[in-house]
């Protein structure tokens, strides 16, 4: 494993993680012997890169990153740096058209355990999206794992980006100038059963999920009961009628 001095001169300064955030996280992995790692949210990779550092000299470490198909084309892009740092076999790495709550999903069809120990989350920043990605990861995160929310004192408002943008125009000030992951943070995460060790550090907020419950979810069998009704001459001429026109 390379120091993260030594990760940051090979990638450069490439946005969005700070080398002092990556010395966080990176310490974060090594004190509680983080193998998993999720991440959603990654744009051009420089996450993607310390994480796949913190976990690579661990055989089971792994970092499955998700983000939306236009990081593909960018330079560089997550793929381009983690081969760089000869990392690109410890990383899954997903591009979705719309967003990561449809891998999400489908991650939850192919695992019926919890198989992370870690997600970092930087992605859509807002109540809509990361709201029920919240409740999605839950289920994947294994117990004793960790959720880091990135951007919680972030807010439309603020985002040069997207000033002027037809979608900020037709948002309602409510949710520009509203803190959206922190309502995430406060109002969901810290206020789910299981879950404690919370912290702020680096706009950051970080959460355990303590529940000792294990094993996978119960077998639900659903059965679909067919009930026929016979119907009387007078009533099947009406539906006739109906299904013509006529009435």
């Amino acid at each position: 494993m390379r120091s993260v001095g030594e990760v940051h001169e090979i990638i450069g300064r490439i946005p969005y993680m700070t080398i002092e955030q990556a010395e966080a996280i990176s310490s974060h992995i090594q004190e509680n012997d983080i193998k998993t790692v999720l991440e959603l949210g990654f744009y051009h990779g420089a996450s993607t890169s310390y994480l796949a550092n913190a976990i690579c000299d661990k055989d089971d470490g792994r970092v499955v990153c998700v983000d939306k198909e236009r990081a593909k084309t960018l330079d560089p892009n997550v793929e381009g740096l983690l081969s760089k740092l000869g990392l690109r076999e410890k990383v899954d790495v997903y591009y979705e058209p719309t967003s990561y709550i449809w891998r999400l999903m489908k991650m939850l069809e192919e695992h019926e355990e919890p198989k992370f120990d870690l997600c970092y989350l930087d992605g859509a920043h807002n109540w809509f999206v990361d709201g029920f990605a919240f409740f999605l990861v839950d289920r994947l995160l294994k117990p004793g794992g960790w959720i880091i929310m990135d951007d919680l004192n972030w807010r439309y408002a603020d985002s040069v980006a997207m000033r002027g943008s037809e979608t900020l125009q037709e948002m309602p000030d409510d949710e520009v100038y509203t803190y959206q992951l922190r309502k995430v943070y406060e109002l969901i995460i810290q206020r789910q059963p299981g879950y404690g060790n919370f912290r702020e550090e680096f706009n950051w907020g970080f959460a355990q999920k303590i529940s000792d419950f294990q094993g996978s979810a119960p077998h639900i069998e659903t059965k679909v009961v067919v009930k026929e009704r016979r119907v009387g001459v007078g009533e099947a001429l009406v539906k006739a009628g109906r299904r013509l026109g006529l009435k």
